[in-house]
Parts: structure tokens; C-alpha cells; sequence
């Protein structure tokens, strides 16, 4: 199912298509603590106009994920409030790689987040979510493959080739001892929130996003994010990984109103031989769920 939720200028109240449903409120009470933690900053207003496009996965307390985009936005009045557009879907027993699953949805609904955002009517936003298609069970399978291959044929040496335009102190060989480091932190205590780089280029951005949540997964034998934001920004694309759905300083983080534990701050930890830069992406994650069962027994 698709539709949307929150506030656009064409309206002097919420739009909402099946922004009804559990999940979706679920979600929209989320980013009202996120917004409401913003509000506690100064010049909040202006600072929200600001924020980038983000992507979003949410898991419900259902089960049910959530996946789509959000803007920041107002109503005609001038009241702040996000606008998202989203799609329900339900996990395979194989998983669900959310970030490259909404690969195409978001470019779909990227353009009409930003129309939305800046005036278009709402029946014209409603009538362009109708004509889309909505995931069945054969492309949640076809996502899924399309990401095995990606980890079987990607090493980290690519990721790291692939991140260097962006944030060039990350290389093939600081990127697995920050891995190492941030591994450390993690296996410690898991942070409330974590900042992970992405690349830039469209076609590497979402597979390494969901390569993240999954390393992240390994490392806490809990299951993915409960919440994962990629942020859409042209120079510097990121993913934050929210460990509870409790978690509401999203907006704070954007704005740089709170830091977070991130792969590009963190100390290098204890290099290992068998990590290494040319380690295929399944290998990497086999290798870091394999240590960490070692570390529990």
C-alpha cells in the first residue's frame, strides 16, 4: 500500500492518503518527538527549512515496515511539519534489504516530495501516488538477490574506493581498522544512535546502506535498525541507525544539534589478518558474527 502523510502549503491541514493505518501513525508520532526535540534549539524553524530529502525504514511494533521519503514542509499557514510519502511491506523469511528495495520507489516519489513541499495541489499529489505500483513478494525476492550478489561481489576495498570522493580520510586501509574500532564500541554498548558514510554515486549509495545495517545487526545479535534515515545530500550522504524506535533526535543530529558515534570519528581499533580490505562483503559480516559468537562463549 502507498500513501502519504503531514503537511504541504497546498493545504491549511494534514493531507493524508491511508495515513490512517497503525504503522503510519506509529511512525508519525516518531517524527513528532524528533521535531518536537528540534523545537528545544534555537532558530529551529529555519534550521528544519534546511534538512535534506531523507529516506526512511521504519519497523513497526506490527512487524510491518515502512519505508519511504520525507521533506521538511509546512501548511498554508506556515506551520511547520514534515511531509513523507510511504510504503508498507512485509518481510520475507530471507530478510529484507529495505534501502535497496527502494531503489526505484524513491525515485519515483523524490520528485513529488519536492512539488508537494512547494505547492503542488493535493489532488494532483494523491492522484500521481495512485498511478504507482506497489512491491509484491516477486520484487521483494528480487531485491533480496540483487543484494546477495552485491555482497558476494563487492570486497571493502570498493566501498572504501567508492567513499574516498566524499570523505577522503577514508581509504582501503583506515576504513577496516575504523571498522575494527567502531566493532569495539559496539560489542560494549550499542549507541542509542550511529552515523555511517555513504557513497555518492546512486548506484552504490543504497546496497552500502543496507550492508551497514546488516554489520550492524551482526555486531549486536539484535535485529536490523529499528529505524535507519538515509540522508540525501549531494556532497556528504549518510546513514543514521536508530537502535529503538524511542530514539527521536533525528532532526537534532541533522542539524548538528547533538553528535553521535560515527565510522568517520571513531578510533581505529586492533587490526586483525583476517580482516581484510579485500574481503569480499559477505565475508565480512560471516567473519564479524563468527568473532563475536567466540567473544559470548
Amino acid at each position: 500500500m502507498i500513501g502519504c502523510f503531514g503537511k504541504i502549503p497546498a493545504s491549511a491541514d494534514f493531507v493524508s492518503l491511508h495515513g490512517a493505518l497503525p504503522e503510519v501513525a506509529e511512525f508519525d508520532l516518531w517524527l513528532q518527538r524528533t521535531l518536537v526535540d528540534l523545537d528545544q534549539s534555537v532558530q529551529w524553524q529555519s534550521r528544519f527549512d534546511e534538512l535534506p530529502l531523507c529516506y526512511f525504514s521504519f519497523v513497526s511494533t506490527t512487524g510491518v515496515w515502512l519505508l519511504g521519503g520525507v521533506v521538511s514542509s509546512h501548511d498554508s499557514s506556515g506551520r511547520r511539519y514534515p511531509f513523507f510519502i510511504f510504503q508498507l511491506v512485509r518481510p520475507s523469511d530471507s530478510g529484507l534489504n529495505a534501502h535497496t528495495l527502494s531503489e526505484v520507489f524513491a525515485a519515483q516519489i523524490k520528485p513529488l516530495l519536492i512539488d508537494a513541499s512547494q505547492g503542488l495541489d493535493t489532488a494532483s499529489v494523491f492522484q500521481q501516488l495512485k498511478a504507482l505500483r506497489p512491491w509484491d513478494l516477486a520484487d521483494v525476492a528480487l531485491y533480496r538477490r540483487v543484494h546477495v550478489k552485491f555482497l558476494d561481489d563487492f570486497e571493502l576495498q570498493d566501498v572504501a574506493n567508492a567513499l574516498q570522493p566524499s570523505y577522503v580520510n577514508l581509504d582501503s586501509v583506515s576504513l577496516p581498522a575504523r571498522l575494527m574500532g567502531l566493532r569495539e564500541s559496539v560489542c560494549k554498548a550499542r549507541p542509542p544512535v550511529m552515523h555511517f558514510p555513504l557513497p555518492a554515486a546512486r548506484g552504490l549509495m543504497r546496497p552500502v546502506a543496507d550492508f551497514w545495517c546488516e554489520w550492524l545487526n551482526v555486531q549486536s545479535h539484535e535485529q536490523v535498525p529499528a529505524v535507519s534515515v538515509l540522508v540525501d545530500d549531494f556532497m556528504h550522504p549518510g546513514l543514521l541507525c536508530f537502535a529503538s524506535r524511542q530514539v527521536a533526535t533525528a532532526y537534532r543530529v541533522l542539524t548538528g544539534g547533538v553528535s553521535c558515534p560515527s565510522l568517520l570519528h571513531v578510533e581505529p581499533g586492533i587490526s586483525l589478518p583476517a580482516m581484510r580490505a579485500e574481503q569480499s562483503l559477505r565475508e565480512l559480516v560471516a567473519f564479524c558474527s563468527t568473532r563475536q559468537q567466540g567473544t559470548i562463549a
